[in-house]
């Protein structure tokens, strides 16, 4: 769902719009020799937030998309019951917005006719929308929706490649505990949206399964621009960890007001921002020793069983193509789209039930890692590490029997 690079579409398309893209269609319809030459494609459909606060995000999200969409088709594209599809996927730009988000997917779904579709970025739009999906009763693969709210309301059409939310700080709280001597205190911070807020939830739920005290934690409004008041009080509780939740714009204030306030905890993480473009650029030294949970880095042991890339090949394939390194955004991405280039195969149709039920049973290996989905639609395959920023580099500190480097502690 990466850069807009070209077809970026809005809501509020004019009928000016309207006829162009319908020129356009027909031009290629001819171009591949008419409307038969047309079904040849398999068409994808996506809203991503492309403009707007998840910007950042959301255009990481489209290039793993568009990713997957050039190499597959430079092997020909998909077999599917004796046939051989090129791919392309639709995009729209929800502006970062959730009720724009479900306006757009019914627009792929009742306008455009898109069949299988690919989830929006974010938890919040991923819910709304997989109502939409589950009405029409098309299948959609989430890449980019961590929340277990998601998945746990009996929704059948809805699967997601990544952990759910309630995986990503259990080993920074585990860590904590396992140092010498253990950390005690810690402060949690999160902005009042869906992601974050499970996320922190779940780290005061791991903080006290593994017997440290939460004393501090406090939420802010979406669309603050300076957190130093909140950070004064949780100073005054002296945390030896700190854990935030948000999105990239305000982890970067709030990293870089940790060091503006005086606050010293040992050990800082955040439920996402240190592994993003422009995360380091922006922060310098302040972003050393940092954590993030991860769903995937380059050194992953994973080998891609349909491109056979490991993660390192496709962490060089991708600097090649778009001149930066992959965080997680973009191979996640990626994955969505292998499961269902095996669940084409699988199906041998491209019957939307049929696709569905061979979604469902999907075991395979990417270079993003295993996917196997539960009843709930929930990849349990894989599990996370944790990555600290050390010399302006992630590297990997959790688990150990994964490390690239031993955790620092801050004095």
């Amino acid at each position: 769902m990466r850069e807009g690079r070209g077809d970026m579409f809005r809501m509020g398309t004019t009928a000016t719009h309207r006829s162009i893209g319908a020129i356009a269609m027909a031009c290629i319809a001819w171009s591949m020799g008419g409307t038969a030459a047309a079904q040849e494609t398999i068409r994808f459909g996506a809203a991503l937030s492309l403009s707007g606060r998840l910007a950042t995000e959301g255009k990481l999200v489209r290039e793993g998309y568009d990713f997957f969409v050039k190499h597959i088709n430079d092997r020909g594209g998909i077999p599917v019951g004796g046939k051989t599809y090129k791919v392309s996927i639709v995009y729209y730009d929800d502006e970062s917005n959730t009720n724009t988000s479900v306006k757009l997917y019914e627009k792929l779904i009742s306008e455009d006719g898109v069949k299988f579709l690919l989830g929006p970025y974010g938890s919040s739009a991923t819910i709304a929308v997989s109502t939409v999906v589950e009405q029409h009763k098309l299948p959609m693969v989430v890449a980019h929706g961590a929340a277990t709210t998601i998945y746990n309301r009996g929704y059948k059409y809805t699967f997601g490649v990544l952990n759910s939310v309630d995986h990503y700080t259990r080993n920074i709280v585990k860590l904590s505990s396992e140092q010498t001597p253990p950390l005690k205190r810690v402060a949690l911070i999160n902005e009042n949206q869906l992601f974050p807020q499970l996320g922190i939830d779940g780290a005061a739920q791991q903080a006290k399964e593994f017997g440290l005290e939460v004393v501090f934690k406090e939420k802010y409004a979406s669309g603050t621009k300076d957190l130093s008041s909140e950070l004064e009080k949780m100073k005054a509780t002296r945390p030896d960890l700190v854990i935030a939740g948000g999105y990239t714009d305000d982890m970067i204030l709030l990293a870089r007001q940790i060091k503006q306030v005086g606050l010293k905890p040992r050990l800082v993480g955040f439920l996402l921002g240190p592994t993003l473009p422009g995360f380091i650029r922006a922060l310098g030294s302040d972003a050393e020793n940092m954590l993030e949970p991860v769903q995937w880095t380059p050194g992953m042991p994973w080998k891609d069983s349909l491109f056979g890339w490991t993660a390192r090949e496709y962490a060089d394939l991708f600097q090649k193509q778009y001149g930066h390194a992959p965080d997680y955004h973009p191979p996640q991405s990626t994955a969505a789209l292998e499961v269902y280039y095996h669940a084409f195969q699988k199906a041998g149709s491209l019957d939307p039930q049929k696709v569905r039920d061979a979604v469902a049973a999907t075991d395979i290996m990417t270079a993003y890692g295993p996917i196997r989905f539960n009843a709930n639609g929930q990849n349990v395959a894989k599990s996370m590490s944790v990555v600290q920023i050390q010399n302006g580099k992630p590297v990997v500190v959790y688990p150990l029997d994964a490390a690239e480097a031993k955790l620092r502690l801050a004095p």
